[in-house]
């Protein structure tokens, strides 16, 4: 897992080089990072962090960061804001949790109240972007999740699959093992990926070390 510190540094880092080979980027040079929100996936595991890029005290746009090596470092990144920033897709996903409430109690029994838990945000892969609510009873227990896509203001089930079921049992074991290769293939890359970046920054802090001790060495020379 990937701390939130560690995350900071390699989005700063990054805009760096973001901004030296994108054209439309150039002005992130010499901007700052500044986190914005903690993601997590269907399971309740951090996937990424999401950081605004500050120029002048103005927020000049976002990087995301994955939050575990198993995925590449930067996951995505662009000028404007993010959908969990804006306030049109938060409210009206919280007002769908609200429908969805007060359907669960028109449907029950007993009509009982249910409580809208805080906005939970879901980053399931680029331009993937959720917020999940709890219904919870008057007895703290919850009833039910409330999954919204946030850019599309919508109810999704991720517990309904589209998927059809393979023809026969040798098709299953060949596209859940090549799903698998792809995987771990994928996996493989990220790792690299991270491994590079790493060793990107520990060149860069050596340098910058060196010319930091150039500049005292020379400044002392000059003085005596």
């Amino acid at each position: 897992m990937i701390s939130v510190d560690e995350a900071e540094e390699v989005a700063s880092y990054s805009i760096k080089e973001i901004s030296g080979s994108i054209p439309n980027l150039s002005e992130w040079k010499d901007a700052t990072v500044k986190l914005s929100t903690i993601y997590y996936d269907l399971y309740g595991n951090r996937s990424a962090y999401s950081f605004n890029v500050m120029e002048n005290k103005q927020q000049a746009g976002y990087i995301f960061i994955s939050a575990t090596k198993d995925n590449y470092p930067v996951l995505e990144f662009s000028k404007g804001k993010m959908p969990n920033e804006i306030p049109e897709f938060t409210t009206r996903s919280k007002s769908l949790a609200q429908e969805r409430a007060n359907k669960i109690k028109l449907e029950s029994a007993d009509k009982e109240e249910l409580t809208i838990g805080e906005m939970k945000s879901l980053y399931l892969g680029p331009t993937f972007y959720y917020a999940e609510y709890s219904l919870t009873d008057t007895k703290g227990k919850t009833k039910e999740k409330v999954i919204v896509d946030l850019p599309f203001s919508t109810i999704v089930d991720f517990n309904k699959s589209n998927v059809s079921a393979p023809v026969n049992e040798e098709d299953y074991f060949f596209n859940n093992t090549s799903l698998q290769q792809q995987q771990e293939i994928r996996k493989q890359d990220a790792n690299a990926q991270w491994k590079s970046i790493e060793e990107r920054r520990t060149m860069e802090t050596i340098s910058a070390g060196y010319t930091s001790t150039s500049s005292i060495l020379y400044l002392c020379y000059n003085f005596v």
